[in-house]
């Protein structure tokens, strides 16, 4: 597993990350609005825990890859990159989640933020 590239870090962490907005958007259309109780708190808090799974599973998968590396110098290269594109995942997640809940803000994803 030698020939592994850079890029594919990056695409495992954008990857999950589309996964875990998906389903975020999933959760926050299936809570039932109740008169009392409007589901705010219930799409916040999925919302950022996916935010956080989507950290840690996006890391954990190119960790995994990553030791499969023998070269050690390629293989630190890689996992520097994993967690670049951690952070790059995560902080991409915010902002889509950002701009979509102000893109429609009388809807359920809309109360994200």
């Amino acid at each position: 597993m030698d020939q592994v590239s850079l890029t594919s870090a990056y695409m495992w962490a954008i990857v999950v990350m589309v996964i875990f907005f998906l389903i975020a958007t999933l959760i926050a259309n299936m809570v039932l609005y109740k008169p009392n109780n409007p589901g705010t708190a219930t799409c916040r808090l999925w919302f950022w825990i996916l935010c956080v799974a989507t950290g840690v599973v996006g890391f954990l998968i190119n960790f995994f890859i990553g030791q499969g590396i023998t070269v050690p110098t390629i293989k630190s290269a890689y996992l520097m990159h994993a967690a670049i594109a951690t952070g790059v995942s995560v902080l991409l997640y915010i902002i889509i989640g950002f701009c979509v809940s102000k893109m429609f803000p009388s809807s359920k994803v809309g109360r994200w933020f």
